[in-house]
């Protein structure tokens, strides 16, 4: 991919906001110091209007004087619970917490973009707004973020998102239009017996027994549910019941995950494990509930907006890819305008950079921050935003 002038003079730049970043990171809404490194930058760079949302979001307008579109570029701040093990001098220094998904590069970029913006405000014929959002990696950020007019006055026309991803080679951005990454629900069952002492079982009602039974029916029945033409995933990663060998469960709780691109396919899977989870007060009489505890729509590409991004973005660098069941918050701002999320391609094996995201040892070349950059303002400049 071809890197213009203007973008390679920012390249020291984003590796020294990338590297700040990077050595202290936060989790979820609590990113308080990373929004104040983030505010200290843009202050700088001409912005008409900085906000805080959502208590630690950042949303910073860029107008022009012109009659052009309102485009919007979203990066995610938080990151994960995790102890590095990359051993790169600048690691994190906040114990127990890392950048393992790529975030402190997508907000470098941003940083980087909002830098070339300062330098060519009085060339703007639309208008810039960038989204820092809080959270991605929780309970999810988007959401309350757009309650809070992230995308009003000016309203958005058109949002753009990327991360970084290794199983896309580096250089590569993949794109494609329609489904990229599944719908998610993150959903809790509480099962709800009697305890009893183990030795008068017919005293109480084995809240053990019944999860048993749910697990084992839903694992059974779950391909029945989908159609052989549609994707779905279902997972049951946790499972927590009784308090002692000898006693007679009265609580179970199950953790898990559903997973699909479409959302008629989820309303029914939801649809069958309440009714099975009805089944079981009546067979077990336990008290049953389902809970959705975190919930992400699928990211679905703006078809019109895909073909325009192959007009400005260099052919050889595109790379065709399939849907994904990883999932994200950034399809909440594609429910109210159109959107496109983009992957950066980070894989690397000649340099050793190929431990997945969410990995302790995920890392990069910094390299391809440029590229991410170029992106960016190929499509600003595509769309004729800057003149």
């Amino acid at each position: 991919m071809q890197i213009d002038a203007e973008v390679y003079r920012l390249k020291e730049r984003l590796i020294q906001h990338r590297r700040h970043l990077h050595m202290y990171p936060e989790l979820g809404f609590d990113v308080y110091a990373t929004r104040d490194y983030i505010l200290s930058c843009l202050k700088d760079y001409g912005f008409n209007e900085i906000r805080i949302l959502a208590g630690t979001g950042i949303k910073a307008v860029m107008k022009g004087k012109g009659s052009g579109m309102t485009l919007a570029f979203r990066a995610d701040m938080d990151a994960l619970p995790l102890q590095e093990e990359t051993g790169v001098e600048f690691a994190s220094i906040n114990c127990g917490k890392m950048h393992a998904c790529g975030h402190d590069g997508h907000m470098a970029i941003l940083l980087a973009l909002a830098e070339w913006l300062g330098l060519h405000k009085g060339e703007l014929n639309g208008n810039v707004v960038l989204i820092f959002q809080p959270a991605e990696e929780t309970v999810g950020g988007a959401l309350p973020m757009i309650k809070e007019g992230v995308l009003e006055d000016p309203k958005v026309d058109a949002i753009f998102g990327l991360h970084l991803l290794p199983d896309i080679p580096q250089g590569k951005i993949g794109l494609k239009e329609g489904p990229v990454m599944a719908q998610n629900c993150e959903f809790t069952v509480e099962i709800t017996g009697k305890s009893a002492h183990g030795a008068m079982s017919h005293q109480g009602v084995d809240a053990l027994l019944a999860s048993c039974h749910f697990v084992n029916l839903v694992y059974g029945l779950f391909h029945r549910w989908v159609a052989s033409d549609e994707e779905a995933v279902f997972t049951i990663g946790k499972l927590q019941a009784g308090e002692e060998r000898n006693i007679i469960a009265g609580k179970a709780v199950i953790e898990g995950i559903v997973r699909t691109f479409d959302e008629r396919v989820y309303e029914q899977i939801k649809e069958n494990i309440q009714g099975l989870l009805r089944g079981l007060e009546l067979s077990h009489g336990v008290k049953a509930q389902y809970r959705e505890d975190v919930y992400y729509p699928a990211v679905n590409n703006d078809p019109k907006l895909v073909s325009q991004l192959k007009e400005f973005l260099p052919h050889r660098a595109l790379q065709d890819i399939q849907p994904m069941m990883i999932a994200e918050d950034f399809s909440y701002y594609q429910q109210r305008v159109p959107g496109v999320y983009m992957f950066l391609g980070c894989g690397n094996e000649s340099k050793g950079f190929t431990a997945p995201l969410h990995s302790s040892k995920f890392n990069f070349d910094e390299e391809v921050l440029l590229y991410g950059l170029q992106a960016y303002h190929d499509i600003i400049k595509g769309f004729g935003v800057v003149r």
